[in-house]
């Protein structure tokens, strides 16, 4: 039975919307497949619900994750300096022994007192700053959290601790161990589909979704889109690389408006995008957004620096982002700061926010019923599933896009092709974006878009 929501949208009127489970009968041809990897309609209910609770317990994860990542590095709590968090992990688990360094690995397990003394001072500055009144989003967010998870008192340096130590031996598996396997790419891919949904975002995803939009417009010139879909929009919380004291904001739902418009695919009096999250503060922030219009700082997080170079084509994207949010429609001006990172501010206006509507969804376990969506896009979200996970997802999308909808995303694995093809969604093409160059470097810094139609 479907799950019935009301919420507030954008245009500022009810709307019903509905979530429906998955099913095995949903599945189709991808039943076979999976009843080879042990999975069957006897056992598939009992499989949707672990996963539920698994993904539940996974964005929790996350969550504390970008608390740990703004205990170490933000300025706004205390006076001391900042710790990369790769930094803080090496120096943490390289000065353990051997037999316990493995254990370490294995388990996060580590007696407090081995954290680091500057750590320890961050930790408590920050549960002193907790203690205070403060209308700092970042503070207020994590405050309910850390209130969650430990209560008062000395419990809240105790789950901190925790959590630090739980944070450091992830970024140690990633950074250091993975890079030394034989195939790094692959270990790093294994560790993320374990680890916590995290909710980073970041602007230079908006430059492959352009990319990608800008293919498909050369195969269906007179196409008109006009319902869009974004799996897992995310928000910039507190990143591990970049971080910013900036004020949390979503970048992918707006880029995606701009590109949607400066592509000729849509006209905002005519468009309907739908962002939707298995994070419940990402669909609130972003319904708070599509009420109360933001102005977006927007900091490009490669940098222009030590032999990097933005490529000519980012660099135009970047110099042109956001001139369709604003009226009149104009290109903000852009500014390069000391560390040669891009910037520029946007004010989103209100006929670009009328556009947006945010929904929760798990789109491993869920799928939004109603009006089929001309555009579903999904980057940088399905390297957290494995391969089942991956079948219920993409059977979930290929069932909330129309015929001849679009599907545009960057997840590399070939099995995903295969999933597609059996849904009667085959790919069509791909693009690689190359965003910069760094001198003496084998490849430039690059990422894939691939494009999918429904048959």
């Amino acid at each position: 039975m479907a799950v019935l929501f009301v919420v507030w949208a954008s245009t500022a009127a009810v709307l019903q919307v509905k979530l429906a489970p998955i099913t095995w009968a949903d599945l189709g041809p991808l039943r076979p497949r999976l009843e080879a990897s042990g999975l069957t309609a006897d056992g598939f209910a009992s499989y949707v619900e672990r996963l539920q609770r698994d993904h539940l317990q996974r964005v929790r994860e996350g969550d504390l994750d970008h608390l740990v990542f703004y205990l170490l590095q933000s300025a706004r709590f205390t006076t001391e300096p900042p710790i990369e968090p790769a930094v803080s992990a090496k120096a943490l688990i390289e000065t353990l022994d051997p037999p316990e360094r493995q254990r370490f690995l294995k388990s996060s397990a580590l007696p407090a007192a081995r954290i680091p003394a500057p750590v320890r001072a961050r930790i408590r500055a920050l549960t002193r700053a907790l203690d205070q009144p403060d209308d700092d989003a970042r503070l207020a967010y994590f405050r309910g959290l850390v209130a969650d998870a430990a209560g008062k008192g000395d419990a809240r340096d105790a789950v901190l601790e925790r959590e630090y130590l739980r944070v450091m031996r992830f970024v140690y598996q990633k950074e250091f161990v993975a890079q030394r396997a034989e195939r790094p790419a692959e270990a790093v891919a294994d560790l993320y589909r374990t680890r916590g949904l995290s909710t980073d975002t970041a602007v230079e995803a908006g430059y492959l979704v352009h990319l990608g939009l800008a293919v498909a417009k050369g195969l269906q010139p007179d196409r008109r889109i006009r319902r869009v879909l974004i799996v897992g929009p995310g928000m910039d919380l507190a990143p591990r690389t970049g971080f910013r004291e900036t004020p949390p904001e979503s970048y992918q739902p707006w880029a995606v408006i701009d590109a949607l418009v400066s592509t000729g695919f849509a006209v905002l009096d005519d468009l309907e995008v739908t962002a939707a999250d298995i994070n419940p503060r990402v669909v609130a922030h972003l319904r708070r957004s599509a009420l109360s219009p933001p102005t977006l700082q927007l900091t490009t997080g490669i940098a222009a620096r030590e032999g990097v170079s933005f490529s000519s084509d980012y660099r135009e994207y970047f110099d042109g982002l956001g001139a369709r949010l604003t009226m009149p429609a104009r290109a903000p001006g852009v500014s390069e700061d000391a560390g040669g990172h891009l910037h520029k501010s946007v004010r989103v206006g209100a006929a670009a926010a009328k556009v947006l509507r945010a929904e929760p969804l798990d789109v491993v376990t869920e799928r939004l019923t109603g009006a089929p969506f001309d555009l579903v896009i999904a980057t940088n979200i399905l390297p957290y599933f494995d391969d089942q996970q991956l079948a219920l997802a993409a059977s979930n999308i290929a069932a909330m896009l129309a015929p001849g909808g679009l599907f545009l995303h960057n997840e590399a694995r070939p099995i995903l092709g295969e999933l597609t093809a059996a849904l009667g969604l085959p790919f069509e093409q791909a693009r690689h974006a190359v965003i910069a160059t760094v001198a003496a470097a084998p490849a430039p810094l690059f990422d894939s878009v691939f494009l999918h139609v429904r048959r």
